[in-house]
């Protein structure tokens, strides 16, 4: 920042403003260097000088200062002939030095005679016959060579900033006419010339400070700034803070801590840097309380004073407010309080005005949430509508009333792209013209970017590019984006570089939103990514989740970690917005053959020793025999981010079939549970109904997709290796009933793309133990819109073992599924956040118990 970008008066009078905070302060932060002319010798004048200059020193700058004495015409002339100073003239210097100040002049005295000792401040003294000073005027330098030239009645005295009616009028170089161009250079040909004593004047002779004067001054130096007049008080122990830092005083005369005293230091030992009194840098607010209390019972035990300064008690206060204000307001907006009614009320009527599409109520007060919040998290279900609530808070926020935002910027799975495009128009149709930049787009590049983004209101970046282009993301995020991470759940580990850089390029966004209908994927480690996002300098003073806590927290810190969760994100139910709910499942169980009954008893004889390799195979088994042949593809059974969470030795198999054992393989190309999909794929067709099929593999996909285009079914396919272009195109067509039946796998397309408005029968052939999969699969054709007597139907396949043989795993892996939802939902009404795992290699033991 530099003096341009300054809210700056063209006059200051001490009646209407604060001198010190409204110019002093603001000036000199920014200044590298300070040239001033004033009035008067003195303690306290030296002390006023004093204010504001912790940001000129912390810029590195200077200042020069000249202050006038008046003496007598005979003790002028004797200056001017190069003699020192007569005795009784420093001594009456000295003597100025030595009036009583209050302990807040006190402090900024000791801090002067603290920059004059360390050469920051260089202090001369005009001499003049007759009275002070008449001009007094301030010259101020920034950076980028940006000028303030102040001039005015007022000296830099307590008097004149506090009480007297004083005033100065600015000059800033950059507004400057060619008529007040003169002042600037006059002002500094005049202080130069001052400072070099060149002005042949006769009245004025400036000579640099009388060195026993200096001495007297710069013996108040305190070897440091005083920050904290605190920290003068005699006799005490004083905590206070320094650049964010504990810092100890200690003043005491009657009682001294001992270095080793056991009681002391071992309570306070969690907060020390090194040893004591030391205290680390990285405390958070919540500690440095422990450290006072701890402190106030020693002290109290001990009988000597204690003294919290008023300095860390206001950043306590202060950083601990916002945060725990919101956490309170969050409380209160989703209580539906009516204290905020009023507020909802104007929310709810610019967004009806700006949008097309109206947002049930239920979606409106989660906008209204998300805009209050500012940054907040929405673990909607999937199917509730999240993305028109972010289009509303986007409605608020851009329409013309507000207008404190441009532009979304998303980043989400690709998947997603499609969905927020047709999403704003559906929600703004002809209110609102959609101005998107696709990351996908041909000829894509970060130049591009820069060059096309300002004129755009959505921005659509996928997770796997979020590198790639974070510096320039960097650049075109500001404080007028909406910045929006969907499917936040996406950003695994919590030192990966995904999530690394999804913080860095979250720091200047005007407004954060993450989404998710599954925030919680495996441990409450998933919400450490999130929260950092959302609150990056908030994490450490209010949440302050370590992530090996979350790893594995125990009941009382799964207490903690949801009650301060609770009122930082929105959680709506499509039971709450009134979305029919779906028939119940058709559990369809076929018979093995008296062939596939073999093949099941081969399959435990092979892989009983190995539990997760037995599993798949029986997965596979179930449906598409021929996948025996080959070997397990963890990529293409769970996609490229899923795949990682394998430990790579779980796969490991050294079975190996002989002929008779192949051949038997052979001789089930199909099995029957895959043939009576198919003929119900066959039936739903034929009663001119869409249907999607979920499968795991791709082999299978592409069989079922081969053998419904040999029934006349015109189906089409898509898995991980479709173009995203293609991918979009089959969407299309599927949504206008050009393509009768869908068949692909849920980590490609259980995300982000609603199919309800023309399918609603699902298939299951192929499924695991992925609950996060099962339920979003399901959600693509069980969404908001669906008119009240609307049916949704799944179906789900399960090959059963001949009656006292050994059994597929279908029903298994459909009845632990079952449970977990179930626990998932008694948490979702009971407004807490709980780990949904994925699937985990316990999970798959448990499978195989007899």
């Amino acid at each position: 920042m530099r003096f341009n970008e300054l809210l700056l008066q063209p006059t200051y009078y001490t009646t209407s403003s604060n001198i010190a905070k409204e110019f002093y302060n603001p000036v000199l932060s920014l200044a590298t260097s300070y040239d001033r002319v004033s009035g008067y010798f003195s303690s306290k004048a030296l002390a006023s000088y004093a204010k504001g200059l912790s940001g000129l020193i912390n810029n590195n700058g200077r200042m020069r200062l000249i202050i006038s004495l008046e003496i007598s015409q005979d003790d002028f002339e004797l200056i001017k002939q190069g003699y020192g100073l007569r005795e009784e003239v420093q001594h009456g210097l000295i003597s100025k030095l030595d009036e009583s100040m209050t302990i807040e002049e006190q402090k900024d005295f000791f801090n002067l005679a603290h920059l004059i000792a360390n050469g920051y401040v260089d202090v001369k003294i005009g001499f003049t016959k007759y009275g002070i000073f008449h001009s007094k005027f301030g010259l101020c330098k920034d950076l980028d060579e940006n000028v303030i030239y102040f001039t005015g009645s007022n000296n830099e005295t307590e008097a004149a900033i506090k009480n007297n009616f004083e005033s100065f009028d600015i000059t800033a170089s950059w507004l400057a006419s060619s008529f007040d161009e003169q002042k600037l250079h006059k002002a500094r040909v005049e202080f130069d010339k001052l400072w070099n004593n060149e002005r042949k004047h006769e009245t004025v002779y400036v000579q640099e400070i009388n060195e026993v004067v200096k001495k007297k001054i710069v013996q108040y130096d305190k070897g440091r700034l005083v920050l904290d007049t605190d920290t003068l008080t005699e006799d005490a122990l004083i905590l206070t803070l320094e650049d964010n830092k504990l810092v100890l005083q200690d003043n005491l005369k009657g009682f001294s801590i001992p270095p080793n005293d056991y009681a002391i230091s071992q309570k306070l030992a969690p907060y020390y840097e090194d040893v004591y009194p030391n205290f680390s840098d990285e405390l958070t607010y919540i500690e440095m309380k422990k450290v006072i209390t701890v402190l106030e019972k020693y002290a109290k035990r001990k009988k000597f004073k204690f003294i919290v300064s008023t300095r860390l008690k206001d950043y306590l206060a202060r950083t601990a407010y916002w945060i725990e204000e919101r956490a309170e307001y969050g409380k209160l907006i989703k209580s539906q309080n009516e204290m905020i009614r009023e507020r909802f009320n104007k929310f709810s009527s610019i967004v009806h005005k700006e949008l097309h599409r109206e947002l049930r109520d239920k979606q409106m007060w989660s906008a209204f949430y998300m805009h209050q919040m500012k940054n907040a998290a929405n673990f909607s279900v999937p199917g509730a509508g999240k993305t028109s609530m972010i289009y509303g808070v986007f409605a608020y926020l851009n329409s013309d009333e507000v207008n404190e935002v441009d532009k979304i910027v998303m980043i989400g799975p690709k998947n997603s792209f499609l969905s927020w495009k047709l999403e704003f128009v559906e929600n703004f149709q002809d209110k609102k013209s959609l101005k998107e930049l696709d990351i996908h787009e041909s000829k894509m590049n970060e130049f591009r970017i820069r060059l096309d983004s300002g004129e755009k209101n959505l921005i659509l970046i996928n997770y796997e590019s979020l590198q790639k282009y974070e510096s320039v993301l960097c650049d075109i995020i500001d404080s007028r984006t909406m910045l929006v991470f969907d499917e936040v759940h996406k950003i695994k580990g919590v030192q990966s570089k995904r999530a690394q850089s999804a913080k860095r390029v979250s720091v200047n966004a005007g407004f954060k939103y993450v989404l998710t209908g599954t925030p919680i994927p495996n441990t409450y480690q998933d919400v450490y990514n999130f929260l950092n996002i959302l609150y990056a300098d908030e994490y450490k003073l209010f949440f302050n989740f370590k992530p090996n806590d979350l790893l594995n927290p125990g009941p009382t810190q799964v207490d903690s970690i949801n009650g301060k969760l609770y009122p930082f994100f929105w959680r709506t139910t499509k039971n709450e917005l009134d979305v029919p709910p779906a028939n119940p499942d058709e559990i369809i169980k076929v018979p093995a053959s008296k062939e596939e009954q073999e093949l099941i008893d081969l399959l435990y004889r092979k892989y009983g020793g190995s539990p997760f390799n037995l599993y798949i195979r029986l997965i596979q088994a179930s449906a598409n025999p021929e996948l025996l042949l080959k070997s397990i593809d963890v990529v293409e059974m769970y996609g490229d981010e899923n795949a990682p969470l394998w430990d790579s030795s779980l796969f490991k198999e050294e079975v190996t079939f002989s002929e008779e054992e192949i051949n038997l393989i052979r001789n089930i190309p199909i099995t029957r549970k895959y043939k009576e999909a198919i003929d119900l794929t066959t039936d739903l067709f034929e009663e001119d109904k869409q249907t999607i099929i979920w499968c795991m593999f791709v082999n299978t996909i592409d069989k079922v997709h081969a053998d419904l285009r040999g029934r006349g079914i015109n189906s089409a396919v898509i898995y991980g290796n479709t173009p995203q272009e293609e991918r979009d195109e089959i969407i299309g067509k599927f949504k206008k009933r050009e393509v009768d039946v869908l068949v692909t796998n849920p980590h490609t397309l259980a995300e982000s793309v609603s199919l309800h408005k023309t399918c609603h029968d699902a298939i299951y052939l192929e499924y695991s133990f992925n609950l996060t999969h099962m339920l979003q699969s399901r959600d693509r054709i069980h969404r908001l819109g669906l008119p009240s007597n609307q049916y949704t139907q799944y179906y789900y396949f399960m090959l059963q073992g001949q009656e006292e043989r050994r059994n597929t795993i279908d029903e298994k892996i459909y009845d632990r599924l079952k449970e977990k939802e179930e626990r998932m939902i008694q948490a979702i009404e009971n407004g807490v956040l709980e780990p949904n795992p994925e699937e985990n290699y316990q999970d798959i033991l448990e499978l195989f118990k007899m």
